[in-house]
């Protein structure tokens, strides 16, 4: 079955018609998108990358106008630092205006991949520009835009815990936009596994929506429904965006609040948000949610953790489902100057059920009662070669709570080369159910560390970054007895001695600790692109994970590796209203421990990731087409993995009773404007 089809997508390349090739000369979406998963890196397991490709897709689907942009707007943009938003301003203000995109190589802070990036989010419209007629159109209601997205992911394969069809996975998405002032939208969503229109599930298990209404007087933003939010460095509240360690010290973490599009079930807020502007400096946000969350009540009526899976497959998972509200009040107040703002956060937090804590040593400081609450102050100071800022917080809670802080210093040695050193202090005892910030662990608890980056865009036709971090926990984690330290560290280098030629390597070495033995990660990747015309282009990515546990006088030394080939092929016609892309993979790891991350070609908004381990092929095959018009957009996705190591894949519901696992998938996109 693998050969036929990888036999199958050969022949479809090889007789398309020439007359549909030319590849737009700036290079397609796909290529910026897999360009950004790239530099964030391929840590897929603590990243969202669905709501961080959703955020992307929406930005590139409805550009900023760099004429009309502000501050806040550039800014949502997180791979652009304060310095580099400020220098495209003041380049607007000193020649009136930007006539063209090509005017953005002459902003000196701008690296190389974000001027390229750039073109993607960006627009200018003629009715900017300031020999432009000014009795142009100025309706409050402005013309209006309709996007309606379904997709369905349909598995040709049986698994043991439910029917075939209730593994079919469905989502639809609705957004309305009018004029400037008015952004709404609708989702509904079913993963796999779960059903739908029956008894336990009367309607699609997740749904939600939103209705903004933006730059209104003094109102810069007022949201009812589902929205994130994120202040400061996170240490209060953030579950907007977060990059893998290396990217959230070289890129910003998105601020503000924002409407929540995507399909993840957990980290948003519903409920109603508001921010307004007073003057040039200040600013107010507010914001009021109520969730059910899912979580285990015990007999006693209490809950130890939340589930945050979003899955409801299962009657244990059904039976969590809503189980636990969520009452959360926060309000953040910013300043700001030229060089210099600071702001203060404060969050309220209540749930209708009380939280215990757990027997074993890493439960000791789990949280514990129905209310908790956090404030900090966030500050900074930038000049054009020095920023300086952070975040300091304080938590309060039954027991009484603790402190974090985080704080980093950046000094831009040239125009695009950079050293950045971050300090951080989460005590045990702080705890603020809405963190999200910087560091190894994903709760913001129980870390110290520093952290040094070196980033240099341009040496020649090379790009340099070098990163390394070091952290330690006071308190035992999860398998440990005692306190634990770890260090990690990375270098990467890109050639691009021409557009449409790279080579990257990269280098990540990581020493943790887990159930009381030191372990060692060394991870390495390269990855080849080459186009050969306009018309096609063609990579090769190898990845290489070793695993590898000293002996002590208790175990002896363990080891694994994995290996993986990827080649890839990609096509796009002339007037990028065809795609086609055909990757295959073949690896090798010894057990879970070597297992590998590999990127992969995907539909619209997609999780481009796949976690492989164990021995065995796979190959993914996707085709995108779209009306000349625009409205329309068809994109349709073949993966196939085959394990040559074993006659099942996984266990218990989710076992599939064959080594083959083939899913297809299709999109449908119609827009109207």
């Amino acid at each position: 079955m693998f050969r036929c089809a990888l036999f199958t997508c050969g022949i479809m390349f090889f007789f398309l018609p020439t007359s549909l090739c030319a590849q737009q000369a700036d290079g397609e979406w796909e290529e910026v998108l897999q360009g950004i998963v790239e530099a964030v890196g391929e840590d897929a397991e603590s990243q969202m990358w669905e709501a961080q490709m959703e955020m992307f897709n929406e930005l590139h689907e409805n550009p900023i106008d760099l004429n009309r942009a502000t501050r806040d707007q550039l800014l949502q943009l997180p791979f652009l630092s304060e310095g580099t938003v400020d220098d495209i301003l003041t380049y607007r203000t000193f020649h009136e205006a930007f006539y063209t995109l090509g005017e953005l190589l002459l902003i000196p802070s701008l690296s190389a991949d974000a001027r390229r990036w750039l073109r993607f989010f960006l627009t200018i419209d003629p009715a900017s520009l300031p020999s432009h007629d000014q009795r142009r159109e100025t309706s409050w209601w402005g013309r209006g835009s309709h996007d309606i997205l379904t997709r369905t992911d349909i598995p040709l394969y049986q698994r043991e815990g439910w029917p075939w069809r209730r593994g079919i996975a469905e989502r639809l998405r609705y957004t309305w936009k009018q004029g400037r002032h008015i952004d709404a939208g609708l989702r509904l969503e079913k993963d796999a596994g779960e059903a739908l229109f029956t008894r336990d599930n009367p309607f699609w298990d997740s749904y939600g929506g939103h209705i903004m209404i933006k730059d209104i007087g003094v109102l810069r933003q007022l949201f009812v429904g589902d929205f994130k939010a994120g202040f400061g460095e996170g240490l209060v509240l953030n579950n907007g965006l977060l990059f893998d360690k290396t990217m959230t010290a070289l890129w910003r973490t998105q601020g503000g609040i924002r409407p929540h599009r995507s399909t993840d079930e957990v980290d948003f807020l519903r409920g109603i948000a508001a921010t307004a502007d007073f003057g040039k400096h200040w600013s107010v946000t507010a914001l009021y949610s109520y969730r059910r969350l899912d979580a285990t009540v015990a007999k006693d009526n209490t809950v130890s953790t939340i589930s945050t899976s979003g899955l409801h497959r299962t009657a244990g998972e059904l039976a969590r489902k809503g189980t636990l509200g969520s009452h959360t009040t926060a309000v953040h107040a910013g300043w700001r100057q030229q060089r210099w703002h600071a702001g203060a956060t404060a969050l309220y937090q209540y749930y209708d059920h009380q939280f215990r804590r757990g027997t074993s040593a890493y439960q000791q400081i789990r949280p514990e009662g129905y209310q908790f609450g956090a404030v900090s102050l966030d500050y900074g100071y930038r000049s054009p070669r020095l920023f300086v800022g952070g975040e300091t917080a304080r938590s309060f809670d039954l027991h009484g709570g603790g402190w974090a802080t985080l704080n980093k210093i950046a000094w831009n040695i040239g125009p695009t080369t950079s050293l950045t050193a971050i300090q951080r202090f989460y005590s045990y005892r702080y705890f603020a159910p809405h963190a999200s910030a910087f560091g190894e662990n994903s709760e913001v608890q129980n870390e110290s560390g520093l952290a040094l980056l070196f980033d240099a865009d341009r040496l020649g036709p090379f790009a340099l970054r070098a990163f390394f971090d070091f952290f330690y926990s006071p308190w035992p984690r999860y398998s440990m007895t005692r306190a634990s330290t770890g260090w990690e560290g990375l270098l990467q280098t890109k050639w691009q001695p021409r557009q449409g030629r790279s080579l990257l390597l990269r280098y990540r070495v990581k020493s943790k600790e887990s159930s009381d033995r030191r372990h060692y990660s060394h991870q390495l990747r390269t990855t080849y692109v080459h186009g050969f015309t306009d018309h096609w282009s063609v990579q090769a990515s190898v990845s290489l994970h070793h695993y590898h546990e000293p002996s002590t006088p208790d175990a002896a030394t363990a080891s694994s590796t994995g290996i993986a080939f990827v080649p890839r092929v990609d096509y796009t016609s002339t007037d990028a209203r065809l795609r086609v892309s055909l990757a295959t993979a073949f690896f090798r790891t010894t057990d879970f421990n070597s297992r590998l991350y590999l990127y992969e070609p995907s539909l619209l908004n997609s999780f481009g990731f796949q976690q492989l381990y164990g021995r065995g092929q796979r190959l993914a095959a996707t085709l995108r087409l779209r009306t000349s018009n625009g409205r329309w957009t068809f994109q349709t996705k073949l993966g196939i993995t085959h394990y040559s190591d074993r006659s099942a894949i996984s266990s218990g519901a989710l076992q599939i009773d064959s080594p083959w696992k083939p899913d297809l998938q299709f999109l449908v996109k119609l827009t109207i404007k």
